[in-house]
């Protein structure tokens, strides 16, 4: 975090925030397109070879993906909402890779109409669902596996997806059944890949070297079986730091964990396929809010400010931690609870967080907040969403 004339500056390009609120109307935020070009370009760097599908879920803003489509990605995606977003921004059909777990027929429709690239199938009930309405249209619809390894890479259980207990992906005990129901769709279903994703916000790599060596030896056998099997997909959930601003050590994360995957999966000849997303977009975008009242009491001292938990759920969901900056530097420091509007007790930011003196009217910027901010917010008490700015 720096400040150059007192004023908050955001990111590596140092770009002021607070002209930005000269008409401040409601909380803003605010996207780097600048910063999230460096990131892309880093992750692909050390991906080498390997093809990057952004997970949408973490940001749709056109602008964010059109920059991402200018610079070689693909979408990975889990709705129609995303395939029908993914196309108005100028992804086509052999761009997008379709996950998710519940797929309703109209979806899938839409998706063998389309010729979508990819669907990660994540049950055995959705590959049969697929095989017979891809035979019912005598359309051949392009499949992977998403598998289950069963490896925890210790983050917090809402946000892992690896485990026998996650709704997400299908045991290896159930490739038999897997196998049979390929057989029996020969003519409607084409097996092209193997997907996993453990979770996110992955900081350590044991579990995930673990992950990827067991489904190598099952991606082989497959392939005996299948030979138009060419894709594996080691999906997303590389993590950031979100106590502190370390891009260099976020930086020397993603080389061991690209040279994990690399060395890992070299001797595959298989196509590599990623599904990263807050690596990207999370240090790329801030939630600046405006202080509404100081609250004392008996027992705190509240920071009221003016988003909520309708705007970024992540605090109240996850506990999670972001950093909260005010805009203009001023002397003097205050511990608080940072609340927002929302008539929840969980609607918080921070408890008994020091921050550097606040009054009523000022700006403050919770950081880190470009992945899953805007794209989980809600209008709940019918609070207006906040506005978009790109950069």
């Amino acid at each position: 975090m720096e400040y150059i004339n007192n004023e908050l500056v955001f990111g590596p390009y140092k770009k002021p925030l607070l002209p930005l609120c000269a008409n401040y109307a409601r909380p803003i935020y605010v996207y780097d397109l600048q910063f999230l070009e460096q990131r892309y370009q880093k992750m692909s760097e050390a991906l080498k070879g390997v093809r990057l599908f952004y997970a949408m879920k973490a940001n749709s803003h056109p602008q964010v993906l059109q920059k991402l489509k200018s610079m070689g990605a693909g979408a990975d995606v889990v709705s129609l909402g995303e395939i029908k977003r993914a196309l108005e921004s100028g992804f086509g059909p052999e761009d997008i890779v379709y996950s998710g777990v519940g797929k309703t027929r109209f979806e899938i429709e839409e998706a063998l109409r389309l010729g979508i690239y990819q669907i990660n199938v994540e049950s055995l009930p959705e590959l049969e669902r697929i095989g017979e309405m891809a035979a019912a249209k005598s359309m051949k619809a392009s499949i992977a596996l998403r598998l289950n390894p069963d490896i925890d890479i210790k983050t917090h259980p809402y946000i892992a997806t690896g485990l026998k207990d996650n709704k997400f992906g299908m045991e290896l005990s159930l490739i038999p059944a897997l196998i049979a129901c390929l057989q029996k769709y020969k003519s409607s279903l084409e097996l092209v890949g193997v997907s996993l994703h453990l979770g996110s916000q992955m900081l350590e790599f044991a579990g995930y070297q673990e992950a990827l060596l067991r489904l190598k030896n099952v991606y082989r056998d497959l392939q005996a079986q299948f030979p138009s099997l060419q894709r594996f997909d080691f999906g997303g959930g590389l993590g950031i730091f979100y106590d502190r601003q370390d891009l260099a050590l976020e930086e020397s994360l993603l080389q061991e964990y690209a040279q994990i995957t690399l060395s890992t999966l070299t001797d595959l000849n298989a196509s590599l396929q990623s599904e990263p997303g807050r690596w990207l977009m999370g240090h790329c975008g801030v939630l600046i809010s405006q202080v509404q009242y100081i609250k004392k009491t008996s027992q705190k001292t509240f920071a009221i400010i003016d988003a909520g938990m309708n705007h970024l759920i992540r605090p109240s969901l996850y506990e999670a931690h972001h950093e909260i900056i005010p805009l203009v530097k001023k002397s003097g420091a205050m511990v608080c609870d940072i609340v927002g509007p929302i008539c929840e007790s969980s609607d918080f930011f921070a408890k008994d967080r020091s921050i550097t003196g606040v009054a009523e009217g000022d700006f403050v910027a919770v950081m880190d907040s470009g992945a899953y901010g805007y794209s989980m917010a809600s209008q709940y008490n019918l609070q207006d969403l906040p506005l978009e700015i790109c950069i």
